[in-house]
């Protein structure tokens, strides 16, 4: 099967999605202050930023918070509303298939990677 690219105006209405959802559920809830996506070929990285109060850097530098940026997901570009999903492994450092999503809408695989590592 040949790799899909996204258009500029598939990523564009992909990241206007993601924000709105993003915004609407997680964004200023349990300490996530952005989600972000970062589009690579037919891939999306998506990542988590976070602000922590605590922390040795903010501590020592007086800074009053650190910022964390974590690794949620990649998503294979399938189609305009269509992503193959892949949750990130900490344990071992990669992205891995998911049993609980092969694919979905951007708003399924956010929902999902927001379930595994945001909301607890």
């Amino acid at each position: 099967m040949p790799v899909r690219i996204p258009s500029p105006q598939d990523i564009d209405l992909t990241e206007k999605r993601l924000q709105t959802h993003a915004k609407k559920h997680f964004v200023g809830k349990y300490g996530v202050k952005e989600i972000r996506a970062r589009f690579k070929n037919n891939f999306m990285l998506l990542e988590v930023i976070k602000h922590q109060k605590e922390g040795m850097f903010g501590k020592m530098f007086n800074m009053g918070s650190v910022k964390t940026v974590g690794k949620l997901a990649r998503l294979e570009f399938q189609g305009p509303n269509k992503w193959k999903f892949f949750i990130y492994n900490y344990d071992n450092n990669r992205y891995e298939s998911y049993k609980g999503l092969r694919e979905g809408t951007i708003e399924d695989c956010l929902d999902l990677a927001a379930k595994v590592f945001i909301v607890k």
